[in-house]
């Protein structure tokens, strides 16, 4: 055969050969997850995991040492990184093609999907004791993220929480300390108000906070912060109109008012007056902070030679905090079903945690035996607040709308929280109008689609 053919033959078999590392461990059957009484399971084989490429060389180091170190704790398995996953998009082609690792890897709030609308997923809870899984050890808050109806569908590679990282030298020359651990929605306004200045021509110098409050990590904890029931999935409705819920919203659209923190969606004559602060780390003195962002927001903090440090999420009277994570599933094609599930749950295991979240670049780890070791606390000084990350665990609360809805009613919302601040502000609608609309639309979608 000629040399050039021989070149493309083999090209063509490389190519046959990668493809089929990723499909060939697909079956017709659905894998439920469902196993028998005292079922124990057979961790062996060769199988594919399906990462997101986005991370760059980082989360390429963290996916191969969480896939080295399952390799070494489960003798007679193999793993296969396939790092190509580059965006939402991409993932639910691959699934819709088959074309997609035994595990893989996905957002959060794409799990209701995934597991429901589309039937990709394999229910995992069942693994939970065969494998001796603690989730009495995991974070609840990320840990629910990737619960359907009760039952756990994704698995979060790491814990990400709000916190509120901070110009300390304002707080300094205010005459306030750093906030105190469990400081309260009240303490928050305090620090507001002394930290808000206000030029001679009207225009802020100065504001206490700038917090996004249209982003469903920030908003969910205020619409339950002040014991609303807002979500009810069993029948099927949302309650946006509750006294509860009223006053949560009017408790920050109050703040707002008094101009000690930036009122979202403002616009016009109103965002005019904080153009000298808006989304300046330096001007506006408390933001909100996750874990992977530490090391860049130090730098910028440090360019400016202002001193910083990260505080908890205050607490609201029902105290609440935003959690979110990423996180990977069993393809329910896969026909290794016992490995596939062994190598999801694997990172709710210490041993996986270390592996993954130990390399550079890696993040708060979702186990709780895990909170105080020193591994995963770089990136910042040597007094930096890492506990803030690892604070009131058990307040965590889910904060994407759509894992803790259908996808249809969960979009109506986050499209349309923003607007609650933007009308009211600009004085085209009062706040509780707006709800109240957001509520019956959400609601006569709900039954139109589900019989509610």
């Amino acid at each position: 055969m000629h040399m050039k053919k021989c070149k493309i033959v083999l090209l063509l078999l490389l190519a046959a050969a990668a493809l089929f590392s990723c499909v060939s461990c697909r079956t017709e059957v659905v894998q439920t997850g469902i196993l028998e009484k005292d079922y124990v399971p057979t961790v062996k084989g060769t199988l594919t995991i399906s990462a997101y490429n986005s991370a760059g060389e980082e989360g390429k180091t963290s996916i191969r040492a969480l896939a080295a170190a399952f390799e070494s704790h489960y003798p007679g398995t193999k793993v296969n990184v396939d790092i190509t996953i580059t965006d939402q998009g991409s993932t639910a082609n691959r699934i819709a093609s088959g074309d997609i690792g035994d595990v893989f890897f996905f957002w959060e709030e794409d799990t209701y999907s995934y597991a429901v609308s589309n039937n990709a997923l394999m229910n995992l809870t069942q693994y939970l004791d065969p494998l001796g899984i603690d989730i009495g050890n995991i974070y609840s808050g990320t840990m629910d993220l990737g619960r359907v109806d009760g039952n756990i569908y994704m698995v979060a590679r790491d814990h990400t929480h709000l916190t509120l990282i901070y110009n300390r030298d304002a707080l300094t020359s205010a005459g306030l300390t750093d906030p105190p651990k469990g400081w309260t929605w009240d303490d928050f306004k305090d620090y507001c108000e002394k930290l808000t200045i206000i030029g001679d021509d009207g225009y802020y110098e100065q504001v206490g906070a700038q917090i996004d409050f249209s982003y469903g990590p920030t908003i969910i904890p205020v619409l339950q912060g002040w014991g609303g029931k807002w979500v009810d999935t069993v029948n099927k409705k949302i309650n946006l109109t509750s006294d509860e819920v009223i006053e949560g919203i009017g408790e920050i659209i109050g703040l707002m008012e008094k101009g000690y923190i930036i009122p979202t969606g403002a616009t016009g004559e109103i965002a005019s007056r904080y153009s000298r602060v808006a989304n300046n780390t330096i001007r506006c003195v408390f933001n909100t902070c996750v874990f992977p962002e530490v090391a860049n927001r130090a730098k910028e903090y440090e360019s400016y030679n202002v001193d910083w440090n990260v505080a908890d999420y205050y607490a609201y009277p029902v105290h609440a905090v935003g959690a979110g994570a990423t996180g990977f599933g069993v393809y329910n094609r896969t026909n290794n079903p016992d490995a596939a599930a062994a190598l999801a749950l694997f990172f709710y295991t210490e041993e996986g945690q270390i592996a993954y979240n130990g390399q550079i670049g890696g993040s708060v780890p979702n186990v709780r035996s895990l909170a105080l070791d020193s591994f995963w606390r770089v990136g910042g000084k040597d007094d930096t607040n890492y506990d803030a990350f690892v604070s009131y665990p058990d307040n965590d609360v889910v904060g994407k709308f759509e894992c803790l809805m259908p996808a249809d009613i969960a979009s109506i919302i986050r499209n349309q929280i923003g607007s609650v601040f933007t009308l009211y502000f600009s004085g085209r609608a009062d706040y509780r109008d707006t709800l109240a609309k957001i509520e019956q639309q959400c609601n006569e979608k709900w039954q139109v689609l589900y019989g509610g």
